[in-house]
C-alpha cells in the first residue's frame, strides 16, 4: 500500500479540480488532518488546492488551506515549500482575522523539524490555548502538548516534558481509531520521552499501541515511519543498538517507499545510525552515515537551515572519533 510519491507542483501555481459545494474552512481542517492521518495524500493535496483555486476565485485569502499545504509538505518530505506555505498562512491570519489555531499547530511541527526547539515549545503552547478556545476536540489539544512535551525534550528539559506527556497521554483514548494521525503521533511521542527517563519498557509499549491504531485501520502512512524511528531511538538508550538499527533501516526503507528517500526523517534515520556506528565503534561507518545525513539535511532543509545542525554535530563527533 506504498506510493512512490513525487510532488513537482508549487501551491501557487496549481490547477486545482472543482470545489465540493457547501464547504468552508470550518470543516476543511478536520477534514485535511483526515485525509492525511489516513495517508491520502493526493486527496489531501487536491483538496488543498481547490480550497485555494475558490479562495483565489472569491478574492479572498485563508489561512487554513496554507497551512494546510504546510502540513501537506511537511509530511511528504519538504519543508522548504511547507516554510513558504507557512508564510502565506500567518499573512492570511493577520489579513482575514481567520482564527490562527490550524496554522500554529502546523507551524509547531515545522520548528520542531527544523530543530527550532525554543520555537516551537512556545508555538505549541500558543496553538493549545486557540485550539482549547476553538474547543476541538481533545485528541487535536493532546497533539499540540504532545508536540510542546519533545520540544522541551529536545531542548533539555526531561522534567517539563515528562509532565507534559503524562497529561497528555491521558487524553488519549483507549478506543482512538477514529483519530490515527493525531492518537498514533501522541503515542510516539510519549514512546521517546519515557525512553528519556529510563522506561523503556513502557515507552515501546505506547509506540506498539499507536501502530495498533493504524493496522486496525489499515493505514499506511508516514505514521509506520515516525513509530520505527520512536523505537529505534528507545532501543538505541536502552543500549541494544542491533534493534536501533533495525528499526532505523526499517524507517528509511519505509519513507522511501512511502514518498522519495529524500524527507527529513531519512535524515534523522541516518544520523542515528551514525551514533549507533560512534557506540559500537565504528567511526568510519559513523562518518559514512553522517555524510550522508549532512548531505541529505541540506538538500531537505537548504545549506545553513536549522535542520542541518544535529548531522552537522554528529559528524564532527564521527570525524573527531575516526581521527584517533
Amino acid at each position: 500500500m506504498t506510493r512512490g510519491f513525487a510532488f513537482t507542483v508549487l501551491f501557487a501555481l496549481v490547477s486545482a479540480p472543482s470545489w465540493p459545494q457547501n464547504q468552508d474552512e470550518t470543516f476543511s481542517g478536520p477534514h485535511i488532518d483526515k485525509l492525511i492521518g489516513e495517508g491520502r495524500y493526493q486527496e489531501a493535496y487536491d483538496f488543498i488546492a481547490a480550497g485555494v483555486q475558490m479562495s483565489n476565485a472569491q478574492q479572498r485569502v485563508s489561512a487554513t488551506y496554507y497551512a494546510g499545504f504546510g502540513k501537506f509538505f511537511l509530511e511528504v518530505g519538504r519543508p522548504m515549500d511547507a516554510a513558504e506555505a507557512l508564510k502565506a498562512a500567518d499573512r492570511a491570519s493577520a489579513q482575514s482575522g481567520e482564527s490562527a489555531h490550524f496554522y500554529l499547530r502546523e507551524q509547531a511541527a515545522y520548528q520542531l523539524a527544523q530543530g527550532d526547539c525554543a520555537a516551537a515549545a512556545s508555538t505549541a503552547a500558543k496553538a493549545y490555548r486557540e485550539s482549547s478556545y476553538r474547543r476541538v476536540k481533545d485528541i487535536v489539544l493532546a497533539y499540540c502538548r504532545s508536540l510542546e512535551a519533545l520540544a522541551r525534550l529536545r531542548s533539555g528539559d526531561l522534567q517539563r516534558a515528562e509532565k507534559l506527556i503524562r497529561e497528555t497521554l491521558r487524553d488519549v483514548p483507549k478506543d482512538n481509531d477514529s483519530e490515527p494521525l493525531f492518537a498514533s503521533r501522541v503515542l510516539f511521542a510519549g514512546c521517546i520521552i519515557e525512553s528519556h527517563r529510563g522506561n523503556y519498557q513502557e515507552g515501546q509499549e505506547l509506540c506498539r499501541r499507536g501502530l495498533e491504531v493504524l493496522e486496525k485501520k489499515k493505514i499506511d502512512s508516514r505514521d509506520v515511519s515516525l513509530a520505527d524511528l520512536a523505537m529505534a531511538e528507545s532501543y538505541f538508550l536502552s543500549g541494544d543498538l542491533a534493534r536501533s538499527r533495525e528499526f532505523a533501516e526499517k524507517s528509511m526503507e519505509h519513507t522511501a517507499k512511502m514518498f522519495q528517500p529524500k524527507h527529513q526523517d531519512t535524515v534523522a534515520a541516518l544520523e542515528l545510525l551514525a551514533r549507533v556506528d560512534l557506540k559500537e565503534a565504528k567511526p568510519a561507518d559513523a562518518v559514512a552515515h553522517a555524510e550522508a545525513a549532512v548531505d541529505m539535511a541540506m538538500a531537505v532543509f537548504g545549506k545553513g537551515a536549522g535542520g542541518t545542525k544535529g548531522p552537522m554535530q554528529t559528524l564532527q563527533a564521527a570525524a573527531k572519533a575516526n581521527a584517533k
